[in-house]
């Protein structure tokens, strides 16, 4: 005959038993017992009933996501440990849900490099992570492990950029000498070569779908590429400074440029047709990202801003205030809710985009952080800096 799930099992602590407990005075048997200490004002009484809660099935796992809201960080984190290894559908989403910001630490230093990172990326199974620096090599890295798994040689100049294809295979990169290169990820072989700018690319990006390459230059230009062939598709003028930065729309139908001429503009890709024009940065724009909604552009600035802006309508939302000097890199959160930046100053910041309160700042590089990834499920951050080496951030 099954156990009851409501009876007390041999690892539940009961009120009147001979074996000690430092939870004297609170009834702790069977599920309801779980239940009544995750009412407890006491935080230790909690974080043990969240322990406990994982031997009673589907209903001790809904307890412990509820325990991913709890009022106390330390049961949070406790929820959190105990559910993300763990691989059933219900439980993921929770934790998609859970934003883990505030107990992010450094797990690792990645080391390699002889000059400053100034580009990461992260494949879309968040397995491993691409890296450009100012030596002008390109290292392909396991995340989990920080494993080196392959350099790639090949520009002349350092490496501005980096960005992985949807269906992580290929690397596009971009350079000082003024080319960008097509590499296949698992072997590091060179596939193509895209020569046309006059001046170094500062930005590279990959459309949806895998098929376009976009890349913004010193020349003043954005060039969109045919990633098989290497066809020259287009080329978008109209910024009067270099482009610093480009993003494409998740429905792949919009291109968002940053430059040096302060402002972000908005293109029709397929066309080149300039649909609107955003100003009111007060310095270069030096990074450009889109939500995963596709609803809302932020910018980063040397005017030491963040700015969110509506991308339909053009319309400045926000602005997010808190770095002492410019802003290099920005990266927003798989659920559209969180955005991460990295400066001049040294630090990243963690940042709710609706409201611009500023969630948490992350210190550990010595020198200016060039550049931020997140991981596809939002639990991994990555940031590259001129201090040489690249760190990764997650819940340890």
């Amino acid at each position: 005959m099954s156990e009851k799930p409501q009876q007390p099992r041999e690892y539940d602590a009961v009120l009147g038993s001979t074996a000690p407990t430092p939870l004297a005075g609170v009834v702790l048997g069977g599920l309801d017992g779980v239940k009544s200490r995750l009412a407890n004002a006491s935080v230790e009484v909690r974080v043990s009933a969240v322990k406990d809660a994982l031997n009673y099935g589907e209903t001790g796992i809904d307890l412990v996501i509820q325990a991913l809201n709890d009022s106390s960080e330390e049961v949070q984190y406790c929820a959190y440990l105990l559910l993300r290894e763990k691989t059933d559908p219900k439980i993921q989403q929770a934790l998609k849900q859970f934003k883990p910001w505030k107990f992010l630490t450094c797990l690792r230093s990645l080391e390699g490099y002889s000059l400053g990172i100034d580009s990461v990326a992260i494949s879309p199974d968040g397995q491993t992570l691409i890296s450009g620096s100012k030596d002008k090599t390109i290292k392909v890295w396991d995340i989990k492990t920080g494993t080196l798994l392959l350099t790639l040689e090949g520009h002349s100049d350092w490496v501005k950029s980096v960005a992985i294809s949807p269906d992580g295979q290929t690397l596009i990169s971009g350079s000082k000498d003024k080319t960008i290169k097509v590499w296949d990820i698992k072997t590091g072989t060179l596939l193509l070569t895209l020569e046309g700018h006059s001046d170094w690319v500062r930005s590279v990006a990959i459309s949806p779908d895998g098929q376009t390459v976009i890349s913004g230059s010193e020349d003043k230009t954005i060039k969109v590429w045919d990633i098989k062939t290497g066809t020259l598709l287009l080329t978008l003028e109209g910024h009067s400074m270099w482009v610093n930065s480009v993003a494409i729309t998740p429905d792949g139908q919009t291109l968002i440029s940053g430059s040096g001429d302060k402002t972000i503009k908005v293109w029709d890709i397929k066309t080149g047709i300039l649909l609107l024009t955003l100003k009111g940065h007060l310095d270069r724009i030096n990074s450009v990202a889109i939500t995963p909604d596709g609803q809302t552009v932020i910018s980063g600035s040397s005017d030491k801003t963040i700015k969110v802006w509506e991308i339909k309508t053009g319309t400045f939302l926000r602005t997010l205030w808190g770095n002492s000097d410019r802003i290099n890199s920005i990266a927003i959160t798989p659920d559209s809710q969180t955005v991460i930046s990295s400066s001049f100053d040294k630090s990243i910041k963690v940042w709710d985009i609706k409201t611009g309160t500023l969630l948490r700042t992350l210190k550990g590089h010595s020198s200016h952080v060039m550049s931020v990834a997140i991981s596809p499920d939002g639990q991994t951050l990555i940031s590259g800096s001129n201090d040489e080496t690249i760190k990764v951030w997650g819940v340890g």
